[in-house]
């Protein structure tokens, strides 16, 4: 099985765009703010334009 590349956009939209892993997304980006500037959660819209 081929690895997929998180740096691709559709890719990154199906690994961190669905609520199963809100918590992955939370923990990339508290990885990237600063200590006081830390998330608790986060809203999923549609990250898809028809």
């Amino acid at each position: 099985m081929a690895q997929v590349n998180p740096k691709v956009d559709i890719a990154f939209k199906k690994i961190f765009g669905v609520d199963e892993n809100k918590d992955l997304l939370i923990s990339l980006i508290n990885s990237i703010l600063g200590k006081k500037d830390q998330v608790s959660d986060v809203t999923l819209l549609n990250p898809y334009n028809p």
